[in-house]
């Protein structure tokens, strides 16, 4: 991660109505039981320093972002210990997730903030967090955790409830109808370029990949929510991305993954911006995988 923190309240009402007439795909204490483990690990990072939390809660073979992938763990032990650990103040909270049937993945994403506790002058830097957790010896650890800044603190959204976001009650579609499966399905979706033009020719289209509660969380912006945002703010006549997939992993009930590594965007022949990318994705009530999460992550 590198950063994180709070959001707040908009239509909670509509939400949890939502939430009381979807069918629910998995046990709601099993969100909870991840919501609980982002915040334990928050009240970690304020009560013991953010080093000694993220040794904690991070999986064994845990990734973060500086910007680029890497092993989390084998960065921090090369750092020197900080002289006082609660100096910075990383504070966040879990406001939209979700978990694999399986039970085994998930994912949490919410705000952060960053404050020095003994430097009044500093400024508190504000952002998103993305976590993608998994189980390890049956306790949720951290698989992959990736941050954006935001020029202030983000605005209030609805409050985290176990039903996830407005539409992640995921059913499974029968085994007949999946027949691309796995991480190695996701990996195979990216592989190609995609067509970020409002009409796209011959490429597929980007677009057609998202869910429509989607977050994109951006270096230095605020999350776009919902594939109509997404589509207003990167759609353009000749732009296409690509992917270089590094790393990926799915369920074992087979209805989440996520997938990180390199993206490049162009109009035309002309090179926009590249980065790094992580995508969160969860078959739709088709069946078909779609990307819940997408952070795009300045290069190195």
């Amino acid at each position: 991660m590198a950063h994180r923190s709070t959001f707040a309240l908009a239509s909670a009402a509509l939400l949890l109505a939502a939430c009381a007439s979807a069918p629910v795909a998995y046990p709601d204490a099993t969100l909870e039981g991840l919501f609980d483990a982002e915040r334990a690990f928050a009240r970690a990072s304020t009560e013991r320093g953010i080093r000694a939390s993220f040794l904690e809660y991070f999986a064994a073979d845990g990734v973060d972002f500086r910007p680029g992938p890497g092993p989390m763990r084998e960065r921090m032990l090369a750092r020197p210990v900080p002289a006082d650990p609660l100096a910075l103040l990383l504070d966040w909270s879990p406001q939209a997730g979700a978990v694999a049937r399986a039970g085994d993945l998930g994912f949490t994403t919410g705000p952060y903030s960053l404050r020095n506790q003994r430097d009044a002058s500093a400024p508190t830097r504000y952002g998103y967090f993305l976590s993608v957790w998994k189980r390890e010896n049956g306790v949720w650890r951290v698989a992959l955790d990736a941050g954006v800044s935001t020029p202030a603190a983000p605005e209030p959204e609805a409050p985290a409830v176990a039903c996830a976001t407005a539409r992640e009650t995921w059913r499974l579609a029968p085994m007949a109808r999946r027949s691309n499966r796995g991480k190695d399905a996701l990996v195979a979706l990216e592989r190609e370029a995609r067509s970020l033009d409002p009409d796209p020719a011959d490429t597929p289209s980007y677009f057609e990949l998202l869910a429509n509660s989607v977050r994109v969380l951006r270096e230095g912006s605020y999350a776009l929510i919902g594939a109509d945002a997404a589509h207003k703010a990167f759609a353009a006549t000749g732009r296409r991305v690509f992917w270089t997939p590094a790393g990926a992993g799915a369920s074992a009930s087979d209805d989440f993954g996520y997938t990180y590594g390199r993206y490049a965007r162009f109009v035309g022949t002309a090179d926009e911006g590249s980065g790094y990318y992580v995508h969160v994705w969860q078959r739709d009530d088709a069946g078909v995988w779609r990307i819940a999460v997408e952070v795009l992550l300045p290069p190195e």
